[in-house]
């Protein structure tokens, strides 16, 4: 008997599964990042194994074979009847009712011939050998996934089973509520795609890196968190292991403690770098494409730097932010891939049945997603917002667009539904970054580089749009976020007085090459 009770939308996705299960022998759950998929595998075995039949449980990757098996022993399936299938594992007992395996070790060994259902995790994740198993076999299968939009997916699934939306989760508060934000937009007109196993076809890496790793993208990768980022703990997905060592680097040069993290990281060392984010000693993880499953760390914060035309890439990176967790209001998301232009927000991304262009046995031709046309969430020009679609007015920074901008109306999506209402700064709230100004003032002046009274106004000013009038002088130990938002501007008055001395510099060149061409002609 299982120690936890169902949520709402986990009751209505296990009846729907108890209605079709006569009717169809393998369906597929779609349940968003947050859900609580094992806890809904934990329920289907516990069925299962209370009438003596067993059960097969395949994760996606080796590492989170011990994270499912504490799961499921945490919920209340008996430990005594859990083995592993893995290398020469000591609990492995094939008649042990409950049997957790990787795809990856199931698709070298032949398949038991005692299962009676068999729980696939990321089911999106294309794997032939497991594929020829789901389709040869006359056992039921219920497929998880959170992105169920792989093209072959109808070949092998007859049913979806669709019990809530990403949507209607953040609206009931089981996802975390998102801003969403679009600093740059850079010009990948000219890249090529290539196939991707995982992902179908999308643009290719080497390219994307090339692009990606220009310094000024990078520079306004830093300079954004450090001034918008509000010293959350953030997740940063990058193209390739250059690109992420790069971004890695300029965080650690501008004073925020960042790790990277790439599929040659080892597992205890993944360990390590997440336990320390988790305790807030390393504030950024940059990644490559590593952070995808079984990572459950509270994310407040999203940056993407990897441009894909892949929905299941976007959505997948996007939810490591969408999960909730105590004193969370909500997650930002800065995209600096122009990849929402394209794919628009997470939360739009739906399909009601399951797509069957490909039978997911050879590497899959041009992508089906490359026809949907393009979202149309709009970037606010002033302060990179990114407004949903028939929003004129920016709802953050009250910018109003020239007249005749372009804006397709949506009446199905409202503002609150996507990132709550406009944030309105409370007088103390003022004081408090005030005060912290003044701290920073008074700490220059003791290390001998004074800042103007000035200066500190027009600090204030550029962060709240108003002057400092009627608030109290008194200092207040500066915090991360209001450290990093002064670090930032210093930053960009560094790189604007290093473009101007360049320019200076040219001009000065120009000057005398200009005399010596006269002296020349004289």
């Amino acid at each position: 008997m299982l120690n936890i009770n169902p949520k709402e939308k986990q009751v209505t996705a296990l009846n729907m599964l108890r209605a079709n299960w006569k009717q169809h022998r393998t369906m597929l759950l779609s349940a968003s990042v947050g859900f609580g998929k094992t806890a809904i595998a934990a329920f289907i075995t516990d069925g299962m194994v209370s009438r003596g039949m067993r059960v097969m449980f395949l994760a996606p990757y080796t590492v989170l074979l011990d994270q499912t098996a504490t799961r499921f022993v945490e919920y209340g399936l008996p430990s005594e009847e859990i083995s592993y299938v893995w290398r020469n594992h000591p609990l492995y007992d094939p008649e042990k009712l409950i049997q957790i395996a990787s795809a990856d070790t199931l698709i070298r060994r032949q398949f038991p011939d005692n299962i009676d259902l068999l729980i696939v995790d990321e089911a999106h994740l294309r794997r032939k050998k497991l594929l020829e198993i789901i389709r040869d076999t006359d056992i039921h299968v219920v497929g998880l996934s959170g992105t169920p939009f792989a093209p072959w997916l109808g070949k092998y699934y007859e049913k979806l089973i669709k019990p809530t939306t990403m949507k209607e989760l953040i609206s009931l508060g089981d996802l975390s509520a998102y801003e969403f934000y679009a600093p740059d937009r850079p010009d990948i007109s000219n890249v090529k795609t290539s196939n991707l196993a995982v992902y179908g076809r999308d643009y290719n890496e080497d390219q994307l890196a090339e692009i990606m790793g220009d310094a000024t993208l990078v520079g306004n990768i830093i300079k954004n968190w450090l001034e918008h980022g509000e010293d959350r703990a953030t997740v940063c997905f990058c193209v390739n292991v250059k690109h992420a060592n790069y971004v890695t680097m300029e965080f650690n040069r501008a004073g925020v403690n960042a790790e990277v993290m790439t599929a040659d990281t080892p597992h205890d060392e993944r360990q390590c770098i997440i336990n320390r984010f988790e305790q807030g000693a390393t504030k950024i993880i940059v990644n490559v494409g590593v952070l995808v499953a079984g990572f459950d760390s509270d994310v407040r914060c999203i940056i993407y730097a990897r441009p894909t035309k892949s929905e299941i890439r976007w959505v997948q990176c996007l939810g490591r932010g969408l999960r909730t967790a105590q004193g969370k209001d909500k997650c930002l998301i800065f995209d600096h891939s122009g990849s929402v232009h394209l794919l628009g927000f997470p939360d739009e991304i739906e399909y009601e049945s399951l797509p069957d262009t490909s039978d997911g046995m050879k590497q899959q031709g041009a992508s089906w997603t490359e026809k949907k046309a393009e979202k149309k969430p709009l970037e606010c020009a002033s302060c990179h917002y990114m407004k949903p679609a028939g929003v004129y007015v920016c709802p953050k920074c009250g910018f109003k667009p020239l007249m005749g901008e372009n804006v397709d109306v949506d009446e199905s999506r409202t503002l609150s539904r996507l990132s709550g209402k406009e944030k309105i700064y409370s007088r103390e709230e003022k004081q408090s970054w005030w005060s912290q100004i003044k701290f920073y003032q008074r700490q220059r002046e003791q290390t001998g580089k004074p800042i103007s009274d000035g200066w500190c106004a027009h600090t204030f000013k550029k962060k709240f749009g108003v002057w400092p009038r009627n608030l109290h002088d008194t200092p207040q130990e500066i915090t991360p976020e209001v450290s990093n938002y002064i670090r930032s501007k210093q930053i960009a008055w560094a790189k604007k007085q290093e473009k101007m001395g360049t320019t200076v510099q040219q001009r000065g060149l120009a000057h005398e090459n200009s005399i010596s061409g006269h002296g020349a002609l004289a």
